[in-house]
C-alpha cells in the first residue's frame, strides 16, 4: 500500500510538472506579421489580420490615451504594375496616403511573452476605387520599440 501511494504521488508530481508551460521568450521589440485577410460576402467591409509578440508584455494603449500604436498605409496598384501610395481624397495634402491609425488596447498588466491577432476592419468602399491593394503596417510598443514594417499581399478587390 505504500508503494501504491509513493507511485499515485510521483505519477501526480510528474502530471503536474508536464502541465506547466515556461512563459514563452519573445524579443522586447514587438514582431508583427501579416495573418490573412477576411473579406465579408454580406457587406463592404475588410479584416486585415495581424499576429503580434512582444517579450516585455507592454503592447496596448490605455482607454484614456490619445496616442495610437499601430498604423496601415494603404498601396494600390496601377495599371503598369507598380504599387502607389493611395491618396487621400478632400486633402490640402496630395502626397499625404491613406492611413489608418490605430490603437491596440492594452493588454494583462504583468503580463510577459504576449502573443495574439489583431484585427483590423475597414470599410473597403474607401478603396474600391482601385482593382488591387496591399498595405504597410508597423506597431509601437508603450516604450516605443516599433515592430518592423510588414507588407501585406496583394489583395485583388474584384
Amino acid at each position: 500500500m505504500n508503494f501504491a501511494r509513493n507511485l499515485f504521488v510521483a505519477s501526480l508530481f510528474i502530471a503536474l510538472l508536464a502541465g506547466c508551460k515556461p512563459e514563452p521568450v519573445f524579443p522586447i521589440e514587438p514582431n508583427l506579421v501579416f495573418k490573412e485577410y477576411i473579406q465579408s460576402e454580406t457587406s463592404d467591409s475588410l479584416q486585415v489580420v495581424f499576429t503580434f509578440t512582444d517579450g516585455d508584455g507592454d503592447i496596448g494603449v490605455s482607454p484614456g490615451d490619445a496616442d495610437t500604436n499601430m498604423l496601415l498605409t494603404v498601396y494600390y496598384k496601377n495599371p503598369l504594375g507598380e504599387y502607389k501610395v493611395y491618396p487621400q481624397f478632400n486633402t490640402a495634402n496630395p502626397l499625404d496616403s491613406l492611413t489608418y491609425p490605430y490603437r491596440v488596447p492594452r493588454l494583462t498588466a504583468s503580463q510577459k511573452g504576449v502573443e495574439g491577432d489583431i484585427y483590423v476592419v475597414i470599410n473597403d468602399a474607401f478603396i474600391s476605387v482601385y482593382d488591387t491593394i496591399a498595405f504597410n503596417a508597423f506597431i509601437v510598443d508603450q516604450a516605443g520599440h516599433k515592430s518592423q514594417l510588414v507588407r501585406t499581399p496583394e489583395l485583388i478587390l474584384r
